[in-house]
């Protein structure tokens, strides 16, 4: 092979992947967002108000209210037991808004999402994301290792 059609084809093919990711990106939402945002690895951080703080995935807005056209669940854990639905089903596209109040401090984790809030006895941890992976995913505290729910996202 020629080193010209070699170079020609590697940048038909970046092009490609260029072309692909544009055309193929999630959609951004045209809400206002009125609260902090993170992002889908990083740590949430208090706001100034010291109202509890919302974590999401980079596509998602976050608001201080509830969120009306989310699926919302809540989770409440107190001396080790947790008291909440156990498996949530949603559709695949639904907002899920995922609200865990806690008397001991933790780490919240959405696995497969890969979604962390910081929960303590002070405030909730606010989890808002767009179930868009088809699965069955564990929602743990993290540092106890306890078990909150299992959601289930059908295509």
């Amino acid at each position: 092979m020629k080193p010209w059609v070699r170079w020609l084809a590697i940048a038909a093919g970046l092009a490609a992947v260029i072309v692909l990711f544009v055309v193929l990106r999630p959609g951004e939402d045209e809400e206002a967002s009125t609260g902090p945002t993170a992002t889908a690895t990083g740590t949430p951080t208090a706001t100034e108000t010291g109202s509890p703080t919302e974590t999401e995935s980079p596509t998602e807005t976050t608001s201080a209210s509830p969120t009306p056209d989310a699926v919302e669940i809540e989770v409440e854990v107190e001396d080790g037991n947790v008291e909440g639905p156990g498996d949530v089903e949603v559709r695949q596209g639904e907002r899920v808004r995922l609200v865990v109040e806690a008397d001991v401090s933790d780490e919240v984790h959405v696995h497969g999402y890969d979604l962390l809030a910081e929960v303590s006895p002070d405030g909730p941890a606010i989890i808002v994301f767009r179930a868009n992976a088809p699965g069955v995913f564990e929602v743990e505290l993290e540092g106890a290792g306890l078990l909150l729910l299992e959601l289930t996202v059908t295509p």
